[in-house]
């Protein structure tokens, strides 16, 4: 099994394909695992799947968790990899990871996904996702089973993901959890001048106003509402979220292979 070994703490990840690096960020508890899916872009990319630490195969370290300390962790990560540039994929939460990331070293990243980001959590029904996970990150079982039904299509899905959310370190995600609800990078937004793609779907809607927040502080966003999809896009809608970031890429000449 692969590993990376930073500092103090073993980062497992998966890598297939070959061309432009595409790395993919996990929200809490999830791990490398909720982009199964997206392995299908093996065929156009490079495509990196990552445990973050405290995740899946990935041992948790000494230091005290925060955003910024994620994001130190992806620029290593890419350093032993020898990976100057890449494209940042980032889910839910792990997109203040790529958010972060992409900030401070904005000439490797050749561009930004965010798949139902946010800048901050500044509505009541996301912060009522942060709050309960917080409160049931000590109980894998139970959290397990409701993050996993929510994105699961099938039962072998189901039974795959709720697996891998338990090898989580109780401590790690509930500081995910913690770090994640009061992070903010709304003022920095307007910084960004690299290609950047916002995914949600249709009926999230407590996520549609991120989506405007993006447009008025990087005017060269681009937005997708994914039809008749919740929040769960990289497993309930993988044929939509796969296309719509190899027609994003081909479209900025990030990757010149026409869409199909």
């Amino acid at each position: 099994m692969p590993f990376v070994y930073l500092k103090n703490v073993r980062i497992f990840y998966e890598d297939e394909g070959e061309g432009l690096p595409l790395i993919f960020l996990h929200p809490p508890g999830m791990g490398h695992a909720v982009f199964h899916k997206q392995k299908e872009l093996t065929r156009f990319f490079r495509v990196l799947l990552i445990d973050m630490r405290g995740h899946g195969k990935s041992s948790s370290g000494n230091d005290e968790l925060s955003i910024s300390l994620l994001a130190d962790d992806l620029e290593n990560f890419m350093d032993a990899l020898h990976i100057d540039r890449a494209v940042i994929i980032g889910y839910s939460s792990g997109g203040s990871i790529a958010q972060e990331f992409a900030i401070h070293h904005q000439h490797r990243v050749a561009a930004l996904v965010l798949c139902g980001g946010f800048p901050e959590v500044n509505d009541p029904f996301l912060n009522l996702e942060f709050k309960a996970g917080i409160s049931l990150a000590y109980n894998l079982k139970a959290l397990s089973w409701i993050i996993a039904k929510s994105h699961a299509k099938t039962e072998a899905e189901f039974r795959i993901l709720r697996s891998y959310f338990q090898l989580t370190d109780p401590e790690v995600l509930k500081q995910f959890y913690v770090k994640g609800r009061l992070y903010s990078c709304v003022e920095q937004l307007s910084n960004l001048h690299i290609p950047l793609l916002h995914l949600t779907g249709e009926f999230a809607f407590y996520f549609h106003h991120y989506q405007t927040m993006y447009e008025k502080a990087v005017p060269s966003v681009r937005t997708v509402r994914v039809s008749n999809t919740f929040h769960e896009i990289p497993t309930k809608s993988f044929r939509e979220f796969n296309h719509a970031v190899l027609a994003f890429l081909t479209s900025i000449k990030a990757y010149s292979h026409p869409v199909v």
